[in-house]
């Protein structure tokens, strides 16, 4: 009956000690692993354009990755209306022909198009992107890693497409100003030649 229970607290004791290594293990794979998502956004410097956004959210650096689509993306899809033509299919850039390295937080944003564009070549269904990529300097073949994310402009309709590029309109704040302010001094330089 003692031997029962020794044998028992062993083994108990042995499923604590793999069930940490486990949790060890997660942890710092998820420290460590690349993570590629596929994503569409508003570009907040230009009024109306769809950007599609790849980015390693991932702690570590992600290299050879190719890109599976559920069905072919759209480029240049640029109309704000729903077009009577048909965008064109996209044939070349990183989803294409992949992405060789993508360090953490590094993103790749390529201009996409417009809601009516967009919308003309997907309609209302998404597209499934699926990423696969190595960690960095990975020795081991099961180091590759996948992950995906679905893209879809439904989610785009009546965004806000107001001209939110604060640095041009600040610049071109200043530049009138400075217009104003030279017109104001040769107003008063020629007031100043007048008198004398």
């Amino acid at each position: 009956m003692q031997i029962e229970w020794v044998n028992w607290i062993s083994v108990f004791m042995a499923l604590i000690a793999t069930a940490s290594t486990i949790i060890t293990y997660a942890v710092y794979r998820s420290s460590t692993d690349p993570e590629v998502i596929v994503y569409a956004d508003t570009d907040k410097k230009r009024p109306s354009i769809i950007i599609l956004i790849i980015e390693n959210i991932g702690k570590g650096p992600a290299e050879n990755i190719s890109f599976k689509t559920s069905r072919s993306l759209p480029e240049k899809a640029f109309s704000i209306e729903e077009p009577r033509n048909m965008p064109n299919t996209m044939s070349t850039g990183p989803i294409i022909n992949g992405i060789p390295f993508l360090a953490p937080n590094q993103k790749i944003i390529l201009t996409w198009g417009q809601y009516g564009g967009l919308k003309k070549y997907i309609g209302g269904n998404s597209i499934v992107v699926t990423a696969q990529y190595g960690r960095a300097n990975a020795k081991f073949w099961f180091n590759q890693l996948s992950s995906s994310s679905k893209l879809s402009v439904e989610a785009f309709y009546q965004t806000d497409i107001s001209d939110l590029n604060w640095d041009r309109k600040i610049s071109e704040t200043l530049i009138k100003t400075n217009e104003q302010l030279q017109n104001i001094d040769k107003a008063i330089k020629k007031l100043g030649s007048e008198e004398i």
